[in-house]
């Protein structure tokens, strides 16, 4: 089994921003009845909201989708991840680097650099095609499956979020995002 999981994730905020922009995001989704909040042991998860079904895109094989007046929603919470984090989709290679100057590939892992990123928010990666050099949350990766950035939106066992609602959120960030899916 395991868990399905969909994050959007904010390629531009800073580490500083995070936090308050995470909170702007979530009471836009909250508002706009996407989640709603949910007392549990002590604490509040957010779960989807009634306008759930707005924001993904239910394919016709996906048993809710069958089910017109359905009110069960999806299984798994949502979480706003404000602060340092290196963001994947499901891995079974490493990613290789793309330099956002000239675009060469570099399939060279840069773990050194991924792990003073992680440790304190800076790092940079020299090109060996171009030579030039770039703060390393500027690269790209293959596939698009990693990111390290500050921000990211978590939905858990969500039917996969329709592209209107992607673009949506991303408006209300103000900034450039992608979407990450894996199963853990």
């Amino acid at each position: 089994m395991g868990t399905y999981q969909q994050t959007v994730v904010d390629l531009e905020a800073t580490g500083e921003e995070a936090a308050a922009l995470g909170e702007h995001a979530g009471r836009w989704l909250e508002t706009e009845g996407f989640i709603r909040p949910v007392p549990w042991r002590g604490e509040v998860v957010h779960l989807a909201g009634p306008r759930w079904r707005e924001a993904v895109d239910l394919v016709p094989w996906d048993w809710r989708a069958r089910i017109k007046d359905l009110e069960q929603e999806p299984g798994g919470p949502f979480e706003i991840v404000a602060g340092r984090t290196v963001f994947h989709s499901s891995l079974s290679e490493s990613p290789a680097a793309v330099c956002p100057h000239c675009r060469n590939t570099d399939p060279t892992w840069p773990g050194e650099a991924v792990d003073t990123w992680y440790a304190t928010g800076s790092a940079d990666l020299d090109c060996p095609a171009c030579a030039r050099r770039a703060p390393l949350a500027h690269w790209d990766w293959t596939g698009d499956s990693l990111a390290l950035a500050h921000l990211g939106f978590r939905f858990d066992d969500w039917p996969p979020l329709h592209p209107d609602f992607i673009v949506a959120l991303g408006r209300t960030l103000g900034h450039r995002i992608r979407v990450f899916a894996c199963k853990i």
